[in-house]
């Protein structure tokens, strides 16, 4: 006998008798007689010469051997069940799984509104959040296949990209902070920086930036996302470097929060997408405008709430 040869039908109704107690229970559930019931049952232990219950008792138990195939039936039944579902949906010209990494910022405010659109695309999503820098390595060993993450993305034949958001980089100030903001020398002078956390590209960047100034902030406080970082600032812990999004992402927070615009020479960031050349292009189009338009019509009029001011250095798309 082939190691592979077991039938899919036997096991399911097997796991059936066990489950409702009984044959004639299972029979009923089944919808067939209780001898075809019988019949597959006895049919597995004929092709592994195996009993799989003791019918000396009543009603009839499991062996050890038969305890062992029911545990492992049924994860080869949801199996099998999963992955049929998952066939039939290829066939409908949706992707069985689509798996996206997304900078946590951009997944907060543009995510829901972009899977919402583009849910019936693949039937099932899973979300990759967490540090940008995992990003492309996961879109290299095919643990994802669609990446929006902050950066430029690194040359590469095999990558196809382009840009979707550059924002500037804005102060973020307690409300009960009321001086103007001529330069961050004075600031750094009366409150605490709050630090993105120097594992992110964020926080990379900002620390980047104070150096290329000449400026040098106290270590106290970092955090690892926009949420901590800002919330810190609502409370009058200290001000942060930031930008209109991770502000958004941030909603609870505004307010308690003042934002303003970074002195000093013009800083911003760019938030793109990629995909693996010659795979899901269509599918990255797609994406691409949708994020386009939320952006354009949810995100901008939520940050001109809070920062008109910074609309003009906006730039959705490549242009």
């Amino acid at each position: 006998m082939s190691h592979l040869d077991l039938d899919l039908r036997a096991l399911d109704i097997f796991v059936t008798v066990v489950e409702s107690g009984g044959m004639t229970a299972a029979s009923q559930q089944k919808g067939i007689t209780q001898s075809a019931v019988s019949q597959a049952v006895g049919g597995l232990e004929k092709k592994m010469n195996v009993k799989l219950m003791d019918r000396s008792v009543r009603p009839p138990a499991l062996t050890p051997v038969g305890r062992t195939l029911f545990e492992r039936a049924k994860s080869l039944l949801d199996t099998a069940r999963e992955t049929s579902f998952l066939v039939r949906a290829h066939q409908q010209r949706s992707l069985p799984r689509l798996n996206v990494g997304m900078v946590d910022s951009f997944g907060t405010t543009v995510g829901p509104y972009l899977v919402r659109e583009l849910m019936n695309e693949a039937v099932e999503w899973s979300v990759w959040s967490g540090l940008t820098k995992l990003h492309f390595k996961r879109l290299f060993t095919r643990e994802v296949d669609v990446v929006i993450t902050e950066g430029s993305i690194p040359a590469d034949e095999r990558i196809i990209s382009h840009r979707l958001l550059q924002e500037p980089f804005v102060l973020a100030l307690p409300v009960s902070y009321d001086k103007p903001v001529d330069s961050l020398e004075e600031l750094i002078e009366d409150l605490p920086l709050v630090r993105y956390s120097s594992r992110s590209l964020t926080g990379i960047n900002i620390e980047t930036h104070l150096r290329r100034l000449g400026l040098e902030a106290r270590r106290k406080f970092e955090f690892d996302t926009a949420d901590a970082t800002l919330a810190m600032v609502g409370v009058g812990i200290g001000w942060a470097i930031t930008t209109p999004l991770c502000l958004l992402q941030a909603k609870t927070h505004l307010p308690s929060i003042r934002c303003e615009p970074l002195p000093g020479p013009v800083f911003s960031r760019s938030l793109m997408l990629a995909t693996r050349r010659h795979e899901l292009e269509s599918l990255q189009k797609m994406i691409s405008t949708k994020s386009r338009e939320i952006l354009e019509l949810q995100c901008l009029p939520e940050i001109s709430q809070f920062a008109p001011w910074a609309l003009e250095k906006i730039q959705i798309g490549d242009e």
